[in-house]
């Protein structure tokens, strides 16, 4: 379930000075944007989220803006106004723009039943892969993470993580495996993807499992591959973002939404892996995360590095000493400081490539003229707003009900649908989808026949 922290976030708003102020507020569980209007001026959203936090579980779903009163916060009027609608309809690319490697097939997103809402973009779920399936005599439904965007603001961060992830090797023992690329049910376009859920939780989830020496040089192992293999910085190492699988006892590294090519798009050169590593150790055996608790361009690896001790947390069990683990850790990093340097992505043996996300055609984009007028440019647009769209004209919804009723209602698929809810008549490019389904039955089964 999405912590109350992380369910807000505003993409936007509209202010007048002495007043009102309007900020466009997303919440995350239900993935819709309510416009909260307050009287009085306000530069921050947070008071506009404090407002909508009263009210967000009880408005109906075709209310896109509220009136709040500014002595208690209550509903001074709700509007159910399209032309009050601050959703965006976000460009999503073609499957057959997509130069997917071989064995990556395909799902619908209506075919996904939601297990569960895990933060921002990110669910649980769940769905049954199509014969001719080894896994479906074996396993009815496979749990997955589902991975997508609806906003604009992470269509890059996505297309990246999408495609570096799908390129790297799939059987890999201490990665967590790309799984399939998301399909929308309307058009057969590319909303996200979804990698194998691994069951345990996390290394910052439990805490109360054993790190395992094995592990360490496990952890180092896969860094090693990904930075000089394949050229990749991952630039994320943390205990949050490390599984263990239960069936191989081995340590899996996940999540590359904040990983480049080095030298090239996305790398940072304060997220180096190497200091990654270090960090994650020391906060593993220590539970002290002070150190990267700043700014990443002000973390110092030294500073954990130069210790005269590593004092092991109560609640924590290792299978060696702590100084076992610092010798392993101190070895590894001198190899890499003083061992072959990537420049750049392309001196790697196996580097990794995609292309840049790029639209086929150019949009007629509308600028301000700073006089009250606008001017239609020219010019690559990746969304457009709902209400804009011609009257009748279908688009892909992400709404879905409240997270506290689904205890009430049958499963809900990813979607936002309701499971036993038939699809609406002519929403689905029937033939697209299902030859794309088709090829990739046929795909699989050349695979098992060989």
């Amino acid at each position: 379930m999405i912590d109350d922290e992380s369910r807000y976030f505003s993409p936007g708003g509209s202010l007048t000075p002495g007043g009102p102020s309007k900020w466009n507020i997303l919440d995350w569980d239900q993935r819709r944007i309510i416009a909260v209007t307050m009287d009085e001026e306000q530069y921050s959203e947070d008071v506009a989220v404090e407002h909508l936090k009263k009210h967000i579980d009880t408005l109906g779903s075709d209310v896109y803006a509220i009136h709040i009163s500014p002595e208690d916060g209550s509903l001074i009027s709700v509007s159910t106004d399209p032309k009050d609608d601050e959703t965006t309809c976000v460009y999503h690319p073609p499957l057959q723009e997509m130069q997917r490697p071989d064995w990556v097939k395909t799902v619908l997103r209506s075919e996904l039943r939601e297990l569960d809402r895990l933060s921002p973009n990110v669910d649980l779920v769940s769905y049954t892969p199509p014969p001719p399936s080894f896994e479906a005599t074996k396993k009815p439904r496979r749990k997955v993470i589902f991975k997508y965007y609806f906003l604009p603001q992470f269509i890059h961060k996505l297309w990246n993580e999408m495609n570096l992830w799908m390129r790297l090797p799939l059987h890999h023992p201490n990665l967590v495996p790309f799984d399939r690329l998301v399909l929308d049910e309307l058009n057969g376009s590319v909303v996200g993807f979804t990698n194998l859920y691994v069951l345990g939780g996390t290394l910052d989830e439990n805490k109360s499992r054993v790190f395992k020496l094995k592990y360490l040089k496990q952890l180092t192992h896969v860094v090693d591959d990904l930075n000089l293999e394949y050229g990749i910085m991952h630039q994320d190492i943390a205990a949050r973002n490390l599984l263990i699988n239960r069936e191989t006892d081995a340590l899996m590294l996940f999540d590359f939404n904040y990983s480049g090519r080095i030298g090239g798009i996305g790398h940072e050169q304060n997220r180096d892996d190497v200091g990654g590593v270090i960090f994650t150790l020391y906060e593993i055996i220590t539970q002290d995360e002070h150190f990267r608790e700043i700014p990443h361009d002000q973390q110092n690896p030294a500073n954990v590095e130069g210790l005269d001790e590593w004092v092991q947390h109560a609640d924590v069990e290792l299978d060696h000493d702590v100084s076992e683990y610092r010798s392993v850790l101190k070895e590894w990093v001198k190899k890499r400081r003083e061992g072959r340097q990537i420049a750049i992505y392309t001196e790697a043996s196996q580097y990794i490539d995609w292309p840049i996300l790029t639209r086929s055609h150019q949009n007629e984009i509308i600028l301000p003229d700073g006089q009250g007028g606008s001017t239609p440019v020219p010019g690559v647009s990746w969304f457009e707003m709902r209400r804009d769209k011609e009257r009748g004209s279908v688009v892909l919804n992400w709404e879905r009900p409240p997270q506290n009723e689904l205890r009430t209602r049958t499963h809900v698929l990813a979607n936002g649908k309701p499971e036993d809810e038939k699809p609406e008549s002519g929403n689905l490019e029937k033939g697209k989808l299902e030859g794309r389904k088709l090829e990739d039955e046929k795909q699989e089964h050349g695979k098992l026949e060989a």
